[in-house]
């Protein structure tokens, strides 16, 4: 057992003061469940063995998988702190670590549906749902000291980034149109529907949202729409084109 505790200690890269005090694999579901707790010091001569300091609440999220085995982290954080800041913890009221959170939204950010991301990642549809209305709504790495949504965000895009086809007149993404567009400095005449409804919800998400990264991730929804009906919007593209330049 103690090989079993050291051997996650080591994979989940769990530091003191925290430990791993026990770990059970779910063989019917093929899922460890990991359980991480704050142990007291020891004494002057370090000889007795650690007691566990008095908890609060248990706290579970669902880690990165190792080997086709599912990963769920168990934290009972010490009564009156905080939530512990690592990798294998997420934020109070998420599905999913922090380290399991970056992978999601990075499939999210390159256009994978919520489908395609629960094949990949192996995560149930009902925590990823809740995990995009959080997201949606700027409850997504709030505790990440982002504060309130910065009005003139600066994000940064790879050099190639949205770059459209030769023949497209969508500006590239990395164009600030888009930013001006989404926090609403810039305003269009829309005579789509399905893009003034787009339009309206992404507006009211980014007002509320203060991650640059989910910031990015909308962005990139508004600009993959234009790609995709760059036909149907030509009175609104002109627009942006016009602006651009």
């Amino acid at each position: 057992m103690a090989d079993a505790l050291a051997l996650w200690k080591q994979l989940l890269q769990v530091q003191e003061p925290w430990a791993v005090r026990e770990c059970r694999a779910d063989e019917y579901n093929r899922c460890m469940n990991v359980w991480i707790g704050v142990d007291a010091p020891r004494g002057w001569f370090r000889l007795s063995r650690p007691k566990p300091v008095d908890s609060g609440p248990e706290v579970v999220w669902r880690h990165s998988g190792f080997g086709g085995w599912k990963v769920q982290i168990h934290v009972r954080p010490p009564v009156g702190s905080e939530l512990p800041r690592q990798q294998w913890a997420g934020e109070a009221g998420m599905p999913f670590t922090r380290a399991l959170d970056k992978q999601i939204l990075a499939l999210l950010n390159e256009g994978v549906n919520m489908a395609g991301v629960c094949a990949i990642l192996d995560v149930p549809m009902a925590e990823l749902w809740r995990y995009r209305h959080a997201i949606d709504n700027g409850r997504h790495g709030v505790a990440e000291g982002a504060g309130k949504a910065s009005p003139n965000p600066v994000v940064a895009f790879p050099k190639d980034a949205g770059k459209p086809a030769a023949d497209s007149r969508v500006p590239e993404l990395s164009d600030p149109v888009w930013a001006r567009l989404v926090d609403g400095s810039l305003n269009i005449d829309v005579r789509v529907l399905s893009l003034q409804l787009l339009l309206s919800r992404t507006r009211s998400q980014v007002a509320v949202i203060a991650d640059e990264e989910v910031r990015m991730m909308k962005l990139r929804d508004m600009h993959r729409y234009f790609l995709k009906n760059e036909r149907m919007l030509s009175h609104e593209l002109q627009q942006l084109v016009r602006e651009a330049a």
